[in-house]
């Protein structure tokens, strides 16, 4: 009798081995897909030398694949669609662009005033993520990751409305103003409107995710929880082009560029909020 329940409790425990290094190396080829959105601060972070710069609203979605090597370990990647997008106002900031010619050939500066204006900026990123991550057996349980994204531009655009430009040119030959001639860009220019797009460069962001997973059986998982990233290095390019387009034939039609990078030189990517993500088992 003895005999028989020592190989009753050896058989189990090889049975029960058995099915743990099974699970082991089921879970070790385990490959994830998803499908993921969230939203929340989602802004391009700069601080200007003068005005105020607010942080918008935005958010990412998109496909995610991850990669197993244990129950709780693994690597994700993937590519998603992010949007982020700041504002800024100013009012009273001076320019000044040196050296230009009038229709007649002559030779003038161009001192700009900046009154009520208000700029805005959007940039939709293609992001591509490179992450750890940590979770544990439980039904409902823990789950981390941490990482690298990198950020591609797609698009970026600016506008700006109801600014108010005073122009005025100086001769320096004549040692005279020019501040009333409307027709050739000088005097004071209210209610205008301008749009542009912005030339920034790829970001590299350090990722964090932390939240719950939860099991939803059939090979379905569902994770919620918050992500903050955060830009490592300065999108902004350098730019040599002035504030003001002006041209002598429509002198009065001129334009202005964006305040990226005209009063700012470092432009990073920040986002946080909440992340959504169902993963499916193959």
């Amino acid at each position: 009798m003895k005999k028989q329940i020592i190989n009753t409790c050896v058989i189990i425990a090889l049975n029960i081995m058995a099915s743990t290094a099974q699970t082991e190396q089921t879970s070790q080829t385990a490959h994830e897909f998803s499908v993921f959105g969230g939203g929340g601060l989602s802004a391009l972070n700069y601080q200007l030398s003068s005005g105020d710069a607010t942080r918008g609203a935005g958010g990412d979605f998109g496909v995610g694949y991850a990669y197993f090597f244990g129950s709780q370990l693994g690597i994700r990647t993937g590519v998603g669609i992010a949007l982020y997008n700041a504002k800024t106002g100013h009012d009273g900031i001076k320019t000044v662009i040196t050296n230009l010619a009038d229709s007649e050939g002559a030779r003038f500066d161009l001192h700009t005033t900046l009154d009520n204006y208000s700029e805005t900026q959007k940039t939709t990123y293609l992001n591509i993520p490179i992450m750890a991550q940590f979770q544990t057996d439980d039904k409902q349980g823990f789950c981390a990751a941490g990482g690298f994204k990198i950020g591609i531009p797609l698009s970026s655009k600016y506008s700006s409305s109801s600014a108010t430009l005073t122009n005025a040119g100086y001769y320096p030959e004549p040692d005279n103003w020019a501040t009333v001639q409307e027709f050739a860009g000088y005097g004071v220019f209210a209610g205008r409107k301008f749009t542009g797009n912005l030339d920034l460069g790829v970001s590299v962001m350090l990722a964090l995710e932390a939240g719950m997973k939860w099991d939803l059986g059939a090979n379905f998982s569902l994770y919620t929880g918050a992500y903050f990233d955060c830009g490592l290095n300065s999108v902004a390019k350098s730019s040599s082009a002035p504030f003001v387009n002006y041209t002598a034939e429509h002198a009065s039609d001129f334009t202005t560029n964006s305040v990226l990078p005209q009063l700012t030189r470092k432009v990073n990517i920040m986002a946080a909020g909440i992340t959504v993500r169902l993963g499916f088992n193959l």
